[in-house]
């Protein structure tokens, strides 16, 4: 009886490691292609790592003055909370949207030669001849360019270039990062086409300086009413603001670059 019973106990002991053993090959067959897919998305997001890190290796420009830029930096956001800010919100209280885009358009509108010189420059005849249209159809039609006709009735997008862009155009890089009182971030490249592109720009013309700096000062507080929030908001999602608007900079620079 005993013989029998032991018999038994072994038998069903097979039967149970068999099955035991069964059901471990089963899972194995199961859980393989899951662990190969977690693989393959492991390296999926090694490779998506890899290319945001060379997009940021791209944009990384030299920043051998960042404590005198950060100076800088830190000058230009006590001027924009302490006076320029200000300034704008209550000229925005005052003042419409509607008025205050035609505003952007007017000054947009007479910084013509400053795209069409420099697409010349750079052998763009076709975005040249689009800038010439832009501005007659804007300066007639759009009643001195209070309206962007060219761009909300036909669709005719502005060519933007300027000076640092024509340098780029010819290789220059951008040397070094450079972020500028008032002027905000730049780099050395750009900072140099401020000069040749100042010049460009027909409010030159006007004889007094006080007229020219009243100008140019109402241009940037109508700017600043439309886009109040903006700059609070990068300040506010931004670990280290200065190194996000550098870097924004130059990412948006070489986007126009190769347009």
């Amino acid at each position: 009886m005993v013989i029998l019973v032991c018999g038994v106990y072994i038998k069903m002991k097979k039967i149970t490691c068999n099955i035991s053993f069964v059901l471990a090959v089963v899972f194995c067959a199961l859980i393989t292609p899951v662990v190969l897919a977690q693989d393959d998305d492991f390296d999926d997001f090694a490779e998506f790592e890899d290319e945001i890190q060379k997009k940021v290796d791209a944009v990384n420009v030299a920043d051998p003055a960042e404590s005198v830029n950060r100076g800088f930096f830190w000058f230009n956001d006590k001027l924009y909370f302490y006076a320029l800010k200000p300034v704008a919100v209550g000229y925005k209280a005052f003042v419409p949207k509607p008025a205050r885009s035609s505003a952007k358009n007017f000054f947009d509108n007479i910084i013509f030669p400053k795209r069409l010189v420099n697409n010349l420059l750079q052998l763009k005849f076709r975005g040249a001849a689009e800038e010439l249209r832009n501005f007659t159809f804007n300066s007639t039609a759009g009643v001195l360019g209070l309206f962007n006709v060219a761009e909300n009735h036909y669709g005719w997008e502005v060519r933007e270039e300027d000076f640092g862009q024509t340098m780029a155009h010819y290789g220059a890089g951008p040397w070094m990062a450079v972020h500028l009182p008032v002027f905000g971030p730049s780099n050395l490249r750009d900072s140099i086409g401020l000069v040749p592109d100042f010049f460009l720009d027909p409010i030159i013309l006007i004889d007094s300086w006080g007229i020219r700096f009243a100008i140019h000062s109402g241009d940037v507080v109508n700017e600043t009413s439309l886009n109040i929030g903006f700059y609070e908001d990068i300040k506010a999602e931004s670990l280290d603001p200065y190194r996000f608007v550098q870097d924004a900079y130059e990412q948006n620079r070489q986007k126009k670059i190769k347009e």
